[in-house]
């Protein structure tokens, strides 16, 4: 049984079907009233401004508050973590591809994770640049930190001086795209493309990619 200490204050509910709401119905067409009623609140009272100082306000610490919920991706964020021994414990003796193919599978679960977030991001042009500085920070740069890590892991002796914080962006992008893509089509990719297929394409690519990486003076070929 719950007891009320566990239960969430005023606060962490305003956040929580703030974040809800602008994601499923956009930034501008939200307005305070169903984010206090929705959060238990009498709408039109004024109560979430006890909290916070405006909706901008609001929607910048409903973000940080998600993407600092960071769960199992937590880990590969450290400095001493070995992606790449993650992944060879996920798939082991797994092929390049099939570990990439891991990773992605990681990367959705994350956008799955920050959904909300997500929706308003990519498809919401109302928000304020504030929020854009948030994400940043926060999510992509810290992201990008860890798979352009992993790349290079996976990439080993054959590393030498290739750009993989482009070819990260790309393993992001395409991610994100394919996610931004199946959430407008209601969980369908308009092009019939399965997730499976989806990310074993993308792995193929970004492991040609791999291959393609050798150390210098050595012959690609």
């Amino acid at each position: 049984m719950v007891t009320y200490s566990e239960s969430p204050t005023s606060r962490e509910r305003i956040l929580t079907e703030a974040l809800r709401l602008f994601g499923e119905q956009g930034f501008a067409k939200t307005s305070v009233a169903q984010i206090e009623r929705a959060a238990g609140l009498s709408g039109g009272s004024g109560a979430l401004y006890r909290h916070f100082k405006s909706k901008d306000e609001l929607l910048v610490a409903a973000v940080d508050t998600r993407l600092s919920d960071r769960g199992e991706w937590d880990q590969f964020l450290a400095p001493t973590f070995s992606v790449a021994a993650a992944l060879e414990a996920i798939t082991p003796s797994g092929s390049t591809v099939d570990k990439i193919v891991a990773l992605c599978g990681i990367g959705l679960a994350r956008l799955d994770h920050d959904r909300d977030v997500t929706r308003i991001l990519l498809r919401d042009n109302s928000i304020p640049t504030s929020l854009l500085e948030v994400f940043r920070q926060q999510e992509y740069a810290v992201v990008m930190s860890a798979v352009t890590r992993g790349l290079v892991e996976l990439a080993g002796d054959r590393a030498g001086e290739q750009d993989w914080d482009a070819t990260a962006a790309v393993l992001v992008g395409a991610l994100a795209h394919f996610w931004m893509i199946r959430d407008i089509f209601d969980g369908d990719h308009p092009a019939d493309v399965d997730t499976d297929r989806y990310l074993r394409a993308t792995a193929e690519l970004i492991a040609a990619r791999l291959d393609w990486a050798v150390p210098e003076g050595e012959d690609r070929g």
